[in-house]
């Protein structure tokens, strides 16, 4: 049997059962003392070689429990980008504080516009002792170095590879700019129940509905308080501390689209099963990938598949871009899963040809800025 692929300010207060009132982290991570907060976000970032290796350093061992793991592009993505943006930055801050996790939030800005502020110029990132922010800004000539099939200006996959070769949590979720966080995931988090070397999916509904909407897609307006945005995911009710996660799935070319279903806004896996696997598959910014690279781990590296029908992300709900931009829509057909499956094929990056592992990206111009939040007087 085959499958070809043919589409892509307030406060909340949380209870004392709702957190660990013992746990002391250790002292956030930065590179210097000028990364604890930034007086003018409008500027350029000039870094000396050795500070900008050490803030790419992914490091030989975890420092964070999680890194969370988006691409964009300040392009006004599907019209009010920014409140959305916002509320998913947010939503990860609200996440740190209620797990009291060590908690790295690593944006990849793809491309950005010349005509547009920057992403660290754009937002509020709101301190908090165990959450960092790094950002990592991929210029125009490294995008133009790259295939480019449907001429999109962000490639998704690729900047999520590359948030995957540097992130420094012991487990990276990759999840996309609209999505919030539920109380699902706040509880796994702060029960520690992820694995190694196991995939991790969630069900969450489909974006394409923009009436009545379904309890995983919701619509929160511009400035929302932390409470309701923390509300907005409830989801279920919570044992906190004891979340249980199911038992891994098989993964058949028949249940393939259906596990797959919006992976892009939730995959998740230990840094080292993601580097086993190298990353989502990179062919010139193709649509779809995501549900490629379950059946790749899956059947050609044996990495067993967790889906939880409890959902870790609610989605906020937006215009649907690819309904007026059809040649973006370069998706993977003729990608015969069944045939991965009897390992007569496989789709898998080349060794250190993923993440712009072949391009000397010092001299290209990569940027990247790690800092604590907050403003400086």
């Amino acid at each position: 049997m085959s499958i070809v692929f043919l589409f892509s300010v307030s406060t909340i207060h949380f209870g004392p059962s709702s957190v660990d009132q013992n746990f002391k982290p250790p002292a956030p991570h930065h590179f210097n003392s000028a990364t604890a907060c930034v007086a003018d976000t409008s500027g350029k970032i000039s870094l000396t070689r050795e500070q900008w290796d050490y803030c790419l350093d992914p490091g030989a061992e975890p420092i964070y429990y999680l890194s969370i793991v988006i691409v964009t592009r300040m392009d006004d993505y599907a019209e009010n980008q920014h409140h959305r943006l916002q509320n998913f930055i947010d939503s990860a801050y609200i996440l740190a504080e209620h797990t009291r996790e060590k908690i790295e939030l690593l944006v990849v800005e793809w491309n950005p516009p010349k005509d547009r502020r920057r992403f660290l110029d754009s937002f509020r990132f709101r301190r908090s002792e165990y959450l960092t922010y790094r950002i990592i800004s991929i210029p125009e000539n490294i995008h133009d170095a790259l295939p480019n099939r449907g001429g999109a200006p962000l490639h998704e996959f690729e900047g999520k590879n590359v948030g995957i070769r540097f992130a420094r949590g012991e487990f990276i979720v990759c999840t996309n700019q609209d999505d919030i966080w539920s109380h699902n995931f706040h509880n796994a988090i702060k029960s520690r129940a992820f694995k190694k070397d196991i995939i991790y999916l969630q069900h969450q509904d489909r974006h394409n509905i923009h009436d009545n909407l379904p309890p995983s897609i919701v619509n929160l307006p511009a400035m929302p308080s932390d409470e309701m945005i923390y509300m907005a995911c409830a989801l279920h009710e919570q044992d906190w501390g004891n979340y249980k996660l199911p038992d891994p799935i098989e993964v058949t070319p028949d249940n393939l689209l259906r596990l797959g279903d919006q992976a892009g806004d939730y995959t998740m896996a230990h840094r080292d099963t993601w580097k086993k696997v190298r990353g989502y598959r990179e062919s010139g910014g193709v649509a779809w990938v995501d549900i490629e690279f379950i059946g790749t781990a899956r059947w050609t590296f044996d990495v067993p598949v967790v889906y939880s029908e409890k959902g870790f992300t609610c989605h906020q709900e937006h215009n649907n871009v690819w309904e007026s931009k059809p040649e973006r829509m370069t998706d993977n057909k003729g990608i015969n899963m069944a045939e991965v499956q009897r390992h007569e094929k496989e789709y898998v990056n080349e060794e250190r040809k993923w993440a712009l592992q072949h391009l000397d990206i010092w001299e290209m111009g990569l940027e990247c800025f790690e800092y604590l939040g907050g403003l400086c007087w």
